[in-house]
């Protein structure tokens, strides 16, 4: 352009109009910058012309073809910058322009939104739209214009400024006006230069400065003005741009040193949390950043509703919202759960007594972490965790009853934390987190200051219940008015009619279960017992008559499994004389079956229960039997089996009278005839209800109890219904309580606290372990006569056992402890001299290939106690011993254990010898396994041989030497803690007891107990109640022993002691977000600059094929900001093993593909850009990473490492080039010749040890690592 000045006006004038004919014949849409760069330049100046028309006119058609052009150009932010540095290359011109499109901007804002987003804008159309898309066309050049150097000329007045700040809020423009006031924001940070028409200003916003008023009224007011009129849902939308833009200007007046009266009003705090609580994660970060930097802006003290801050004090308050932006960045960006555990103590510090951090912002913080956008896991952690800080130090609950019905109870309300904390045994049946809600709600109301808190927040914590309706977990009304009543019990306050009728909707809510409605409509009663003052009109509130009358029939003494009445027809008639099995069947013909329907049922069952009672049926009678058990059967069906139905069934159809005559049918028809109908009927009846009590738990302890007294109160039944099929299905399928069941269980308890009648035997009878007893004792009891089921039932469990081929998985869906457990019992009975060497083949194939520890312990278990009672088969054991290979250590060590167990009862002193023998050498194996089930063994074995006093044994001094050796370890200092370590007795542990409640159970991951030695001990008095006489059991019952503790190792991590910790020293945590809040500022400089990668470093990976090497490289390309790397194939990016080690880093650097032939070419193509070329290898001239040619002479004179370096002729530059291109070589051949040909040089990492040379990963970090210490930081 300095050629341009050699003119005179008349050839700069001639020119001009020979361009501008050139600009206007352009085809294209878009604008010939070249060309309109040369028309500005040659653009006459008024001061250089007579004639002022002349020049006005060509600035207008100049700037009049540039306005019109703007909206036709493409979306290209490089050429729009390129296009505003033109325009504001004239100042004069450059104002003109600026200047037309802030009058178009002015127009735009005097037009009310609603016509320019619905109207049809005829009358200002034109060839490139409408005002909006003008508008913003206008606007992202403004946007450009503003990342012009500081030192350019700007176009900056108050009144576009004002007219941006109005635009804020409308739809179509909203987002173009934050770039470009955000633009603007940033430049104002640096001395600007600004147009004013014909002249430039310079304007100096430094700190310090004196900024005129415009821009003074900017910083301070101007824009929060507008943002403070903008409505709640514009903060709530899903664009971070209005935080970006409140981030910049909160940033520009602290750097002013101004002061801002909008961090004094109570809506500016206000509005900041609601972007926080409520954004995502750059918005959060921009919400974060505003926070930091209004606080520095204060100059005096805040006293809001959402912010206090006392000014003299404001280094403390800085500081402690330092640690909660860290604390927030922490468990809401970062979400990493070992941070989230480790920051729980200074979490536990920033909401205790000494906080200086407004309860809002730890709400905030609480809700943010609580919302469903965040991970289950972190959630829980933190949910959790809060509950505990409120239930154990009581604090800092007062001002969180927002946060708790609006933030905590949202997540605290989820079923699957309910089902997850449910626990159940037979002693008690608990959900933790159902008790930790409650004990959260009754924290909350004692905490509370005064009785009209109680009453609100007693309100609003039912009437989230309510509003919830059927979307929220159905048991956890039980637990909120578990805590309410706790609560208000405690603070002894009371509630008015208001409360009242609410909590009258509460009891009534359908869908809960039988029990939890009991406890619903319990709790309600006694909150009204004890929160109702006397002075209070509360029973004209409609619904409190009902609740009272509810809450006395429960209160009555009547058991809810006699759902019934005795005035009954058919009770009447067995009352008034003998009953008698005609008069039952008459009345069910005269009523036609309607007396037996409905309620009725239970009261028919209970009479013709009283008939059978009363005995004497005759076999001709059976068909009339039959016709009374079919019709209660199909109503039954009819009600679908409902609870109260389904109970009274069992114990009709297998009374010992139905069975008496069952048998007796069978000895006098054969089973085709059609008159042999009751068998047909209870067999069909046996399966029916068994597959009802798998899915009806309740169901499965009165149908076996009553199974029970069948068989064994007539055996003969045994060969006469399935019995077998029925024990063998329930064995493999035995009946267990379904989750939401256990809820019911639980609500038993709760319910049976108030009401101690109302437990759960009250509704369901007893619970299902009493059915495993029943079998178990069944099975314990078999007359021999009828021995043949049993063995049936033997070898049918045994069979999937034997025949199993390896690889055997760990946990089987057909497997179970009970199968095993009932096999061992069965040993007792169904193991002959004749079938016991068969049976050790199959139970010792089954163990050999049986890799879970509880399941070897019991096939060990079995293995044993057959030898006990056959020992001419133990000697064989010791022989499978020694000729078992090192392959198998398992079954190694279950033989050395199954040796040990045998020695105990065989009593040879030859076979104990022959086994420590064999042991000597096992102690010393290389593999754990061995060695170790051989120090259990070597004690036990040598206490044995004490005790006999077998001298071969206890006289050798290798022997007794083992011994001390192996007592002396440590792991025979602390009690068992696996399976594998208990000690078993063959003999005395053999009980029934033992076998299904041992302390095996308990040990690793346990099994659960199925029944109880009680529940056995409740079955024989049962018995002699009803003055059965039973067979005698084989099994002793045993004695439950007293369980050791088991010590379990926990992980530091796990466990956080927050008890004390105001004190402590400061803490440092990890945070994996990786930003600091000066990366939210943007760069000011061309598009190419702000979206340029940090590091002028390019990685070229091509000669390495390893992807797990390269996708490593990817992440240390990525961490670093390196431009690009190259790799030689593209599919590499999508190998597994790549993605296993990148960790998507690929997602976010520019990843490209470069064959290795062609590496050298690249290289010398990069050459000729001015970048310089390094190879990371091994050469006899490659520098030092990290050392200057000179440093390392100066280290040979001075005789230091560098000395040895420089005398093998490493003397090379070893610094990195600020435009480096870095080679890496392959994993074995390193850098080829053809490569190292054309680099400048290189370079080698200084290494101390033996191995010689790094892996790729490592030295390209290494490498990328030195280049930014180098030149980090620098332009």
């Amino acid at each position: 352009m300095d050629l341009l000045d050699l003119l005179d006006h008349t050839a700069k004038t001639r020119a001009f109009e020979t361009y501008w004919a050139k600009l206007q014949d352009t085809s294209d849409q878009s604008i010939d910058l070249d060309t309109l760069q040369l028309c500005i330049s040659l653009l006459p100046l008024a001061a250089q012309v007579s004639n002022r028309t002349t020049s006005t006119k060509a600035y207008c058609r100049l700037r009049n073809f540039i306005i019109e052009k703007i909206p036709g150009e493409p979306d290209d932010a490089q050429r729009s910058y390129r296009l505003a540095k033109i325009c504001s290359s004239s100042p004069n011109f450059g104002w003109t322009v600026f200047e037309d499109m802030y009058h178009h901007l002015a127009l735009i804002r005097s037009t009310p939104e609603k016509v320019v987003e619905e109207t049809s804008l005829d009358t200002v159309l034109d060839t490139h739209g409408n005002r909006t898309s003008k508008a913003v066309a206008y606007l992202k050049l403004l946007e450009c214009s503003y990342w012009l150097p500081s030192d350019q000329p700007h176009y900056i007045t108050p009144a576009l400024i004002q007219v941006l700040v109005d635009l804020l809020g409308r739809t179509t423009v909203d987002d173009s006006v934050h770039d470009a006031l955000s633009a603007l924001l940033t430049l104002l940070k640096s001395p600007v230069t600004i147009m004013h028409g014909h002249e430039e200003v310079e304007v100096d916003l430094c700190p310090g400065g004196h900024p005129p008023n415009f821009q003074q009224r900017l910083i301070q007011q101007q824009l929060w003005t507008r943002l403070r009129d903008l409505p709640l849902e514009y903060f709530l939308s899903s664009s971070s741009s209005i935080f970006r833009t409140w981030f910049r200007w909160v940033c520009l007046t602290e750097a002013s040193g101004v002061e801002v009266e909008a961090v004094y009003e109570p809506l500016y705090w206000e509005r900041l949390q609601t972007g926080l609580l409520n954004g995502f994660g750059e918005q959060r970060k921009y919400c974060l950043g505003i926070l930091r930097q209004s606080l520095l802006v204060a100059r005096r003290d805040i006293n809001t509703p959402r912010m206090t801050l006392v000014f003299d004090r404001s280094r403390a308050y800085r500081n402690q919202y330092d640690k909660y932006c860290t604390l927030f960045e922490i468990i809401v960006l970062d979400r990493y759960q070992n941070q989230i555990q480790a920051c729980l103590p200074e979490l536990t510090t920033l909401l205790g007594p000494g906080s200086l951090i407004s309860s809002g912002w730890q709400t905030t913080l609480l809700s943010a972490a609580l919302t469903s956008k965040v991970q289950d896991g972190t959630r829980k952690l933190i949910g959790t965790w809060y509950i505990d800080f409120v239930t154990r130090r009581r604090g800092a609950v007062v001002n969180h009853e927002s946060f708790l019905i609006g933030g905590l109870l949202p997540w605290a309300t989820e079923g699957s934390l309910f089902t997850t904390s449910l626990v159940s045994s037979r002693q008690s049946t608990t959900c933790a987190h159902g008790t930790a809600l409650a004990d959260l709600i009754s924290t909350f109301i004692i905490c509370m200051q005064d009785d009209i808190d109680r009453r609100r927040l007693f309100t609003n914590v039912l009437q989230f219940v309510l509003d919830k309706g059927g979307r929220i977990f159905q048991y956890n009304v039980i637990y909120v008015l578990k805590g309410i009543l706790k609560g208000f019990k405690t603070s002894r306050s009371f509630i008015g009619v208001p409360e009242l009728k609410t909590l009258l909707r509460v009891s009534r809510l359908p869908g809960l279960p039988e029990i939890a409605t009991d406890l619903c409509i319990t709790y309600c009663a006694e909150i009204c017992r004890i929160a109702l003052s006397e002075n209070q009109a509360h029973e004209s509130v409609p619904g409190y008559d009902a609740l009272q009358i509810k809450y006395l029939s429960l209160q009555a003494r009547q058991s809810c499994l006699l759902n019934g009445n005795n005035d009954h027809p058919i009770a009447q008639t067995i009352g008034d004389g003998t009953p008698t099995l005609g008069q039952f069947l008459k009345g069910l013909n005269d009523t036609r079956y309607r007396k037996i329907q409905d309620d009725a049922f239970v009261p028919a069952c209970v009479s013709l229960g009283l008939i059978l009672d009363n005995g004497g049926l005759e076999i001709s009678q059976h068909s009339q039997l039959c016709e009374a058990l079919e019709a209660l059967w199909d109503e039954a069906e009819r009600q679908d089996f409902r609870r109260p139905v389904v109970v009274h069934v069992p114990p009709l159809f297998f009374h010992l009278e139905c069975i008496r005559l069952c048998i007796d049918c069978q000895s006098k028809f054969s089973e085709s005839d059609s008159a042999n109908s009751l068998v047909s009927m209870l067999s069909r009846i046996m399966q029916q209800l068994k597959k009802l009590s798998e899915r009806r738990s309740y169901l499965a302890s009165v149908l076996m109890t009553s199974l029970r007294n069948a068989c064994l109160g007539n055996p003969d039944i045994i060969n006469i219904l399935p019995f077998e099929d029925f024990l063998l299905n329930f064995i493999e399928r035995p009946p267990i309580a379904k989750t939401e069941f256990l809820f019911e269980v639980a609500a038993a308890e709760m319910l049976q606290q108030l009401l101690p009648h109302r437990d759960y035997a009250a509704y369901y009878g007893r619970r299902e372990g009493y059915a495993y007893a029943a079998v178990v004792d069944v099975l314990n009891r078999l007359p021999n006569r009828h021995l043949n089921v049993a063995e049936n039932v033997m070898q049918r469990l045994l069979e999937p056992w034997a025949n199993q081929k390896p690889p055997i998985p760990i946990i089987s869906k057909w497997k179970s402890s009970l199968q095993l457990q009932v096999m061992l019992l069965l040993t007792e009975c169904c193991i002959t001299p004749c079938n016991a060497g068969a049976y050790l083949e199959s139970f010792t194939a089954a163990m050999m290939v049986e890799s879970w520890p509880r399941y070897r312990y019991l096939l060990e278990w079995i293995i044993a106690r057959i030898y006990y009672r056959y020992p001419d088969h133990a000697p064989r054991m010791l022989d499978t011993l020694a000729s078992l290979n090192d392959g198998s250590p398992m079954q190694i060590a279950s033989l050395m254990k199954l040796g040990v167990l045998v020695a105990g009862f065989l009593d040879s002193e030859e076979y104990a010898l022959n086994l420590m023998t064999q042991l000597i050498p096992f102690s010393a194996h290389n593999r754990v396994q061995i060695r170790h089930e051989a120090h259990w063994s070597i004690p036990i074995m040598w206490n044995l041989a004490n005790d006999k006093g077998w001298k071969t044994i206890i006289d050798n001094p290798a022997f007794r030497a083992l011994n001390g050796f192996v007592v002396s370890l440590d792991r025979f200092s602390v009690p068992s803690s696996s399976i594998r370590t208990l000690k078993l007795d063959t003999v005395a542990d053999y009980t029934i007891s033992d076998i299904f409640q041992g302390q095996y159970l308990t040990v690793e991951t346990p099994d659960p107990v199925l029944f109880m030695h009680s529940d056995i001990l409740h079955l024989y008095t049962d018995d002699r109640e009803a003055a059965l006489n039973f067979p005698v059991s084989r099994v002793p019952l045993g004695d439950p022993k007293t369980n050791v503790d088991i010590p379990i190792l926990l992980k530091a991590s796990t466990i956080i002691d927050t008890e004390g910790v105001s004190g402590t020293a400061p803490t440092t945590f990890q945070t994996k977000s990786g930003f600091d809040f000066d990366s939210l500022l943007s760069i000011p400089g061309p598009p190419s600059v702000q979206h340029q990668r940090p590091a002028s470093v390019i990685l070229v990976a091509s000669l390495i094929d390893n992807p797990t090497n390269l996708g490593g490289l990817s992440r240390i390309s990525e961490s670093f900001g390196l431009e690009t790397l190259y790799i030689a194939d593209a599919r590499h990016v999508a190998h597994k093993d790549f993605k296993a080690t990148s960790v998507t880093s690929e997602k976010h650097l520019p990843i490209k593909e470069l064959k290795m032939p062609d590496v050298p070419s690249k290289l010398m193509e990069w050459k000729r850009d001015g970048w310089t070329v390094v190879g990371v290898e091994q050469t006899d001239r490659s520098g030092i990473l990290g050392t200057e040619p000179a440093s390392v002479a100066a280290n040979a004179a001075a005789g230091s490492a560098g000395a040895r370096l420089a005398s093998k002729g490493k003397g090379g530059d070893g610094t990195l080039p600020k435009k480096c291109v870095l080679v890496l070589g392959s994993e074995k051949g390193g850098i080829s010749a053809e490569v190292l040909a054309v680099v400048d040089r290189c370079v080698e990492i200084r290494t101390t040890g033996v191995t010689r040379s790094l892996n790729v990963q490592t030295a390209g970090g290494i490498a990328v690592y030195e280049w930014w210490r180098e030149w980090g930081g620098q332009p």
